[in-house]
């Protein structure tokens, strides 16, 4: 018995529970701030044991910080946190982000197939299998009213004693006023009654009150109720202040946004004058960010300058394909079966067949412009874990589906064979934010499903029976299959189904493959443009803009042949992996 004791015990002493100023492992960047928000910020190491181990309930949004509706999101979410901060001692709101690769277990583990997604875990939760869905309501006081409802509806069926007696009071002609305090905490020696018509705000009350249960007790009554009529309640929704020695309301008055500091300073005041303890509140964190952001450089007054940040870079491109083939594909479930099976393998053929190796460089002083051409050598060690990734998949093409585990742990082993080529942990260069918060994955995955179409072309240009609608589609798939920010996946195929369809009308001649995706972009940069996520060096105006090339633009239009040749310099053009972190500082 001792010896099975003992791992027991060890295993308890290293368990790692969150709380509001914990600072997550993990190498990525934060939606919210530790410390200063009350959002609970849970990882790899403390989710089950704070999520599972607890007595009571929590929210939990699981997130990617390169996601563009996550960072849209959040803001409500905050908002929503500060509404029911006083909740805490009933339902904890908490978020993870699954962009960071310590946190995969754990969001693999809850089923997270897209972002955002909020869970709703009861207090009774042992597992993942007992979290309930939330909709990611873009309102801090629709989200709180969706947690009300999940919270209220767990009271109904457990009826926890430490938690507000969320029904009505039950009174009678042998009803006592001793009995209304039935229970209330024994250190409370106040009771406030919420009065209402029927059942409205009484329950949002209460959890606005949990805070202060020590100090008051809150219970909430119906105005068909014979209290009603004994305390001659004038109108509804109505509140009532009692102390434990006098049966006489200390206060009476409509419910209002007054209603809490009135509570507050009354109490306070009658303890005081008790030579008691004061009452003591919680106080809302001030919200703020430690990230001091850089200037912004003006790009029509300093065109050089901003030309300079503009570049295709191989760091950017390999880690958004290790996170797309990798990070993506793991998150999905047990198997990528069916379509999904097609997608992965007409990403990965593209892939092998034309990301980019080759970096194409042009010396315009020259008299004869000389075209030279640099190897890219970590993308030529990636473009070989993308053929076997491919030959992988052609060996379970017969069956059509294959196991996420077998996939992750065949990946792993060809990432190895080939000396690790993808720079996992380097700096976003190009795609890199003026914050934390802004760009990095999603400009990375731009960058390179444009230089995938114009490469194509490069590749294929003396190809009289080139497909040029297959590596668009190719793309479209793995956007449809595995791109993890649902509402940017949703914009992405309505766009390339509805309002830009991506069909044969429009990719005619190879050519157009490059210039589809340039159009659609550009549809996009159109819809986000002024939107909260967006990064205020990196505008999203119509690309590119004229310092980057003067000639695409003519008479208040692009020039369509300018802006061909434009794309095949700009994504022609690579800068290496290991010659990024040389360029001069803007």
């Amino acid at each position: 018995r001792s010896l099975i004791l003992v791992p027991l015990l060890a295993l308890a002493a290293h368990a790692l529970i969150s709380s509001f100023n914990y600072v997550p492992q993990g190498a990525n960047p934060t939606l919210f701030v530790p410390g200063f928000e009350p959002v609970m910020h849970l990882d790899q190491a403390t989710f089950d044991d704070t999520v599972f181990g607890q007595d009571h309930a929590f929210v939990v949004l699981f997130y990617a910080d390169w996601c563009g509706h996550c960072r849209a999101f959040a803001p409500y979410y905050r908002s929503f946190a500060n509404l029911v901060m006083n909740w805490n001692s009933i339902v904890t709101v908490s978020a993870i982000n699954c962009a960071d690769n310590f946190n995969q277990g754990a969001c693999r583990d809850n089923g997270i197939t897209h972002f955002p997604m909020i869970k709703y875990f009861p207090r009774t939760a042992r597992n993942t299998q007992n979290a309930i869905d939330m909709e990611a309501q873009h309102s801090g006081e629709l989200l709180r009213e969706s947690l009300l409802r999940r919270v209220t509806n767990e009271y109904a069926y457990n009826r926890y004693p430490d938690w507000p007696a969320f029904h009505h009071i039950a009174v009678d002609a042998t009803t006592t006023y001793g009995d209304l305090w039935t229970g209330v905490s024994p250190s409370a020696n106040h009771m406030v009654i919420f009065f209402e018509m029927s059942d409205g705000d009484g329950a949002q009350f209460l959890l606005d009150m949990s805070s202060r249960a020590a100090m008051v007790g809150a219970k909430r009554s119906l105005a068909s109720s014979p209290l009603t009529q004994m305390l001659r309640v004038p109108s509804f929704p109505s509140v009532a202040l009692f102390r434990r020695d006098h049966q006489q309301a200390l206060y009476m008055q409509p419910f209002s946004n007054r209603t809490y500091s009135d509570i507050d300073s009354i109490v306070t005041a009658d303890r005081i004058s008790l030579h008691q303890q004061l009452l003591t509140t919680t106080t809302a964190r001030p919200l703020f960010s430690t990230t001091t952001a850089k200037p912004v450089i003006d790009c029509n007054a300093n065109p050089d300058r901003c030309r300079s940040m503009y570049y295709v870079s191989e760091t950017d491109m390999l880690k958004a394909m290790r996170m797309a083939l990798y990070d993506e594909v793991i998150k999905t479930g047990d198997f990528v079966a069916a379509d999904n099976f097609t997608s992965l393998y007409e990403f990965v053929n593209l892939l092998s067949n034309h990301f980019p190796v080759l970096s194409f460089s042009t010396d315009l002083r020259a008299k004869k412009r000389r075209s030279t051409s640099t190897i890219l050598k970590n993308s030529e060690r990636a473009r070989m874990i993308f053929v076997h990734m491919r030959e992988y998949l052609e060996e379970k093409s017969a069956q059509k589906y294959v196991s996420v585990d077998d996939w992750k742990r065949h990946f792993d082993d060809i990432e190895q064979v080939f000396n690790h080529p993808f720079p996992a942990n380097s700096s976003w260069q190009h795609c890199k934010g003026s914050t934390p918060s802004t760009r990095g994955y999603t400009c990375g995955l731009w960058t390179t499903f444009h230089a995938l179409t114009v490469h194509t072309y490069i590749d294929t240009i003396k190809d009289e029976d080139v497909d040029s609608l297959k590596p668009l589609k190719a793309i479209q798939g793995w956007v449809k299959s595995f791109f993890g920010c649902e509402h940017c996946k949703n914009h992405f195929m309505n766009m390339t189904t509805k309002l830009f369809p991506m069909n044969e009308r429009r990719v005619r001649h190879p050519h157009d493959m490059m210039t589809y995706l340039w159009r659609a972009h550009n549809i996009v940069n159109q819809r986000l443009h002024g939107d909260a996520t967006e990064d205020p060096q990196f505008i999203k105006t119509q690309f590119p803009p004229p310092f980057l090339c003067p000639t695409c633009h003519s008479g208040g239009a692009f020039s369509r042949r300018q802006v061909r040749n434009f794309l095949l310099r700009y994504y022609g053009s690579i800068e290496p992996h290991n010659r990024v972190d040389r360029r001069r500082l803007v």
